[in-house]
């Protein structure tokens, strides 16, 4: 059994609606693409950036304590979704 709140309970009016002039959200749309693969380019850069420094440190504490705090924001994400 699942109880709806209603969004007037617990949001003001017009909290749904950009400031006026904005251009409204759309999926797909080419300002979108551009945006996504700025953002998964980071995510990559970042990946690389990432395994090149486990692979370059030597020292096992670092490259262990490293790889738990990555673990540890993965399970965060993966918890929070």
């Amino acid at each position: 059994m699942t109880k709806q709140i209603d969004t007037k309970d617990y949001m003001q009016d017009g909290w749904d609606s950009g400031p006026t002039g904005c251009h409204p959200y759309k999926r797909g749309s080419r300002h979108n693409k551009i945006g996504m693969t700025i953002m998964w380019a980071f995510y990559g850069i970042v990946i690389i950036q990432i395994l090149h420094v486990v692979t370059v440190i030597p020292f096992f504490p670092i490259t262990f304590m490293m790889l738990l705090g990555l673990a540890y924001i993965f399970y965060v994400a993966w918890r929070a979704s």
